[in-house]
């Protein structure tokens, strides 16, 4: 999209047709809202039926923290969209503004010459195509293809620190977002499209179900709280649990022609709910470092260079940080003692929730703050 709205000529190609499902943890934490306002998109996301979210409930061991997170003088509302609905949503903005689109079309191979990616070899609906380029954006999540093809080294590897289980609910009444910690475990609800409510768990690795038991050790660790089984009372399972475990890794971002953005550079566990933000926030770096960058090779190679350069700077903090709080370590009673303080002081309680929604903090490097 922003891209094509500077001139270039963008061809997009994916495997799947506009408006497929992808894993995903739904909610665009403050700075993915900020970036969709920027673009202009966030009366569309609204217009497709996308509830806003204002109000945040945090439960730490039972130490409550509520409000309505601020930008300024503004709320800072956010959104938890279903993918088939916000990619679809990017991908009309991206063709309104002249960007083309292959549909079912699997990259199977990259062109070079001399050692530089010129395009990308693979095949759709209308056979095998070689699409010519002079650069190749790997946006293609965790399991990038181009970022195989390209043999992008991995330069951090902290594994798969935890586990999560989704589905979608009817019934749900949770206005906000509302996140309940209990020990070890940690469950999100979410209000999505079509009246429905996304509810997440989060657990250690070593709790995995068996096969054929997810959805039954779904819906017991939710039942098990109190407060989770209270908001979900007179609400319905509409689908089965979705599994995610997420490597947290990091790879080389760019190469001779080639550039990786989003999860296919960098993904960290859902935890921190950073992905979709991330993601955004990669589009906005790489568009503006290529500026003039694509009128030879030398220009280009510099504009990648200062591009992954930024997204490193923009990223560390966060993927550590993602990974601490992926450990799904018990809280400490410091932190729980600091948390009573924090719910007993208005001023306080308010600082505390724009830094989970990402807004007015020093850094999003994370959502708990750095006393835990």
């Amino acid at each position: 999209m922003l891209l094509a709205e500077r001139g270039y000529s963008v061809e997009i190609v994916d495997r799947n047709p506009v408006g497929a499902d992808t894993l995903s943890t739904h909610w665009i934490r403050w700075p993915g809202v900020r970036q969709l306002h920027e673009w202009g998109l966030v009366p569309e996301l609204e217009n497709s039926g996308c509830p806003p979210v204002r109000g945040v409930s945090l439960d730490f061991e039972g130490r409550v923290l509520t409000g309505v997170p601020r930008a300024g003088r503004a709320e800072a509302v956010t959104y938890a969209p279903r993918r088939t609905a916000l990619d679809a949503l990017l991908v009309a903005a991206a063709r309104t503004r002249g960007a083309r689109l292959r549909e079912r079309f699997s990259v199977t191979g990259l062109v070079t010459v001399d050692g530089r990616v010129t395009g990308v070899r693979g095949s759709g609906p209308d056979g095998p195509a070689t699409l010519r380029a002079r650069l190749v954006v790997g946006a293609d999540g965790r399991n990038s293809t181009v970022a195989r093809l390209a043999g992008s080294a991995v330069v951090e590897d902290r594994g798969t620190l935890a586990r999560s289980l989704y589905a979608y609910w009817s019934g749900v009444t949770e206005p906000g977002v509302r996140v309940v910690f209990r020990g070890r475990r940690g469950i999100s609800l979410w209000p999505t499209h079509d009246g429905l409510t996304v509810v997440s768990l989060i657990f250690p690795p070593e709790e995995a179900p068996g096969p054929g038991r997810a959805a039954e050790f779904y819906t017991a660790a939710l039942r098990a709280v109190p407060e989770v089984e209270q908001a979900l009372k007179g609400g319905a399972l509409v689908t089965g649990p979705r599994a995610a475990a997420v490597r947290n890794a990091r790879r080389h971002a760019h190469g001779p022609g080639w550039v990786l953005a989003g999860d296919a550079g960098h993904h960290k566990d859902p935890v921190s709910a950073q992905g979709i933000s991330d993601a955004f926030a990669d589009a906005a770096v790489l568009a503006d470092a290529l500026g003039a960058g694509l009128r030879d090779a030398t220009a280009l190679d510099e504009a990648l260079a200062g591009y992954a350069a930024t997204r490193d700077a923009q990223r560390l903090a966060a993927f550590a940080y993602t990974c601490e709080q992926a450990e799904l370590r018990p809280f400490g009673a410091d932190f729980l003692a600091d948390l009573g303080r924090t719910a007993a002081d208005a001023q306080a309680t308010g600082a505390f929730v724009n830094t989970f929604v990402g807004c007015d903090a020093p850094s999003d490097a994370g959502w708990l703050g750095e006393s835990h």
